[in-house]
């Protein structure tokens, strides 16, 4: 299974009696091989800044040393004011790990994810550091189990304590006795329910809508327009677009289809604007709020491999999702699909069909909409155990 599937979740850690919490992110090295899935580690980044913010208020005296290998995770994060330092870590050799970690002192040291660099395992042990590792995700074809792996197998059990995704993870640690395995949830469940409680009201979007029927198409890339443009054209309901990436190509392109009929949200200000049947976000950083005002809507990225942008934001707001058909290693997406909240469509065929009878159909649209909330406030619960537990302990 893919590093897909495992980022962004957070893991309990339980060492002597203490339970700590970790995260596992997208390893440096991928970023580099593949710049557009920067979006999900910055992601990644601001789910561990919620949780900084949030033990930062509960527990007094908390040191907190955030390290980044990647320029990019850095200067995002550099001026972040929670975190006590900030700071590059060195690569993983000998001598560099030795000083590091001499120099820092760690009493607990985080390893997100699979990012499990042997020399810094080794030092940490050494120092008597207690090491966790969060939102790891094994099988057996990984390195680490194969005849040329067990030095990397012996790294691993210097781990005190292992917070995975999955139970298959689990039970393979287990084969090698690796037996300090906790399985825990993910934060992002806590962070979408935070987004819809703050019930952000957007008055131009209101007055757009205008209490009609309204579909939002949310983190679209040129692949996932293609698809869905015809259904918009044709139907008589609002729409809403926020591109993937907010250029002036992007927005060019989108202008391009829908002609007159669409106005962008930065000039949504002439009534004659209102009246138009769909809406181009021409900005960032709203979509998770917009998401509120949609019956159903389509997350893109899904055409992609390992692309799939955030069905939990819209999702949160009892909202029916269509999505591509490449979203194997999502797990939300997986699990959702097999419930019946998310459908996964191949091409714009399939796609009419379904925007078509989710148009018509309000029982549809409230049925799958509730399995969507129902599934993301289940796993929430999961993840405020962690949290509680965690501030509970370092109190």
């Amino acid at each position: 299974e893919k590093i897909s599937k495992s980022r962004g979740v957070w893991k309990e850690l339980i060492v002597n009696n203490k339970t700590y919490l970790t995260m596992v992110t997208f390893h440096p090295a991928y970023l580099l091989r593949q710049p557009d899935q920067k979006k999900f580690s910055w992601a990644d980044l601001k789910e561990i800044r919620n949780k900084i913010e949030e033990l930062k208020i509960k527990v007094n005296n908390l040191k907190i040393l955030v390290t980044f290998f990647s320029p990019s995770g850095y200067e995002n994060a550099k001026n972040y004011k929670h975190a006590d330092s900030i700071t590059y870590l060195p690569v993983d050799s000998s001598n560099n790990s030795k000083k590091f970690i001499k120099y820092v002192n760690p009493k607990v040291a985080v390893i997100v994810k699979n990012d499990l660099w042997p020399n810094y395992i080794s030092e940490l042990k050494e120092n008597n550091s207690i090491i966790y590792s969060v939102s790891s995700k094994f099988k057996e074809s990984n390195f680490h189990f194969g005849i040329f792996g067990k030095w990397f197998l012996n790294r691993l059990k210097m781990i005190d304590y292992f917070f995975v995704q999955d139970n298959n993870s689990k039970l393979i640690l287990s084969k090698y006795s690796i037996q300090n395995v906790v399985i825990s949830g993910d934060s992002r469940f806590t962070s979408v329910i935070k987004t819809l409680n703050e019930n952000k009201r957007i008055d131009s979007i209101e007055k757009f809508i205008d209490n009609n029927k309204c579909f939002i198409a949310g983190s679209v890339w040129s692949r996932d327009i293609k698809i869905i443009k015809e259904s918009i054209i044709n139907s008589n309901i609002k729409s809403i677009i926020a591109p993937h990436e907010v250029s002036q190509k992007q927005i060019n392109e989108l202008e391009n289809i829908f002609g007159n009929s669409c106005v962008k949200l930065s000039c949504l200000k002439k009534e004659e604007d209102f009246q138009k049947k769909v809406l181009i976000v021409d900005s960032i950083g709203q979509l998770r709020y917009i998401y509120k005002y949609a019956n159903f809507c389509y997350v893109g990225g899904g055409f992609s491999k390992n692309s799939l942008h955030n069905i939990l934001e819209p999702s949160v707001f009892s909202c029916p999702v269509i999505i591509g058909n490449l979203y194997y290693g999502f797990k939300e997406a997986e699990d959702l699909i097999d419930l019946g909240g998310v459908l996964s469509i191949n091409n714009s065929i399939e796609f009419s069909q379904f925007f078509s009878e989710l148009c018509l159909r309000e029982d549809k649209e409230k049925k799958l909409g509730k399995i969507n909330s129902d599934y993301v406030y289940e796993n929430e619960k999961n993840n405020r155990k962690v949290i509680d537990s965690l501030i509970k302990t370092l109190q």
